[in-house]
């Protein structure tokens, strides 16, 4: 069977077909609409179509960003990235696996330079090009019917450390509303976390926030009327998604407010009774202390040159996302 392609220029021209496809919120074509309009990086799509029907889609922009990122070696090179433009788990090419395949073959060969699958679920055997493993996604599976059952199942030291937080909290008070409300303060503090950051990707801007879609929930957390922190977060079918967020670092050392607004977004998660929660890519120790499991995401890179694709396969091991993760058992007993 000889699949058929297609080369998209705006979000506005995908078929109504891609969202039934799309396995994720961030996938959705009004969500990568609103990324192509604040967050502008030469967005473009392709699909694949097998005997006139869509399988598989595949978002990609342009980008400069550093190779060797998680070795903290400054190597800023262009690339262009199969992802979603806003630093977010979900995969840049998604459908049937058969189509997944002839897809990534396609975008490889016509697109010029530097390719890099970035978030995929499975690593593609004997590719040619360099491969690893890249942050993994924290998912919390919810089988708890309320808060309080959560609580109850968790093993005392785990449940000792959340009251402790939450203690240390008291006097916080958090709003929640959409992002509408979205401010210059609040902006500061996600540009302190930007810059923290050792897998920087995209930066992006005040509006891209402020405009963000209805259905996301921005949570901001206050002492004695001070913004010292929030959080957005949004819920897409049966997920529950944290999306970004901001700390006063000066503020968090003295009331933990990172933990304390985690510890309320998965609460929140909880009780909005998604059966999975994405905790995002990072701070991944204390999201499994809460109860979260590491889900693996790779990447591969490759090159519309030969050589410079035999270069990157040599360098593969390189590229690699290395950390150990701690083993933890949160629960009191194993759940189904």
């Amino acid at each position: 069977m000889n699949p058929e392609f297609s080369y998209i220029k705006s979000a506005a021209q995908l078929p109504e077909a891609w969202d039934q496809l799309a396995n994720s919120y961030f996938q959705q074509r009004s969500f990568l609409f609103h990324a192509e309009k604040f967050n502008p990086c030469k967005q473009r799509y392709y699909a694949c179509f097998e005997m006139g029907q869509l399988a598989a889609g595949a978002v990609v922009y342009t980008l400069g960003l550093s190779l060797l990122t998680f070795l903290k070696v400054k190597s800023q090179v262009k690339m262009h990235i199969v992802g979603i433009p806003c630093s977010v788990s979900s995969p840049g090419i998604f459908g049937k696996p058969e189509a997944v395949a002839w897809l990534k073959k396609y975008i490889s060969a016509n697109e010029k330079g530097m390719v890099l699958f970035l978030n995929l679920p499975e690593k593609t055997k004997d590719f040619k090009g360099a491969s690893g493993k890249t942050l993994p996604t924290i998912v919390f599976q919810n089988r708890f019917g309320s808060w309080e059952n959560y609580l109850s199942q968790l093993r005392y030291p785990y449940r000792r450390r959340l009251n402790q937080i939450l203690k240390n909290g008291n006097g916080l008070t958090l709003e929640r509303t959409d992002c509408s409300v979205f401010d210059e303060e609040m902006y500061r503090q996600y540009l302190q976390v930007f810059q923290k950051s050792n897998e920087k990707l995209e930066l992006l801007s005040w509006d891209f926030f402020r405009h963000l879609p209805g259905e996301f929930i921005l949570t901001a957390c206050r002492q004695d009327g001070q913004l010292i922190g929030w959080n957005i977060s949004v819920k897409w079918e049966k997920t529950f998604y944290f999306f970004l967020g901001g700390i006063d670092y000066q503020s968090n050392k003295k009331f933990g407010t990172y933990f304390f607004l985690l510890i309320k977004l998965l609460k929140d998660g909880i009780e909005s009774g998604a059966e999975e929660i994405d905790l995002g890519q990072t701070a991944e120790i204390p999201k499994m202390r809460l109860g979260g499991v590491p889900v693996e995401r790779y990447m591969e890179a490759t090159h519309h040159w030969m050589v410079v694709g035999k270069i990157l396969k040599w360098a593969g091991p390189l590229l690699e996302y290395k950390a150990n993760v701690e083993s933890n058992q949160v629960f009191v007993r194993q759940l189904p």
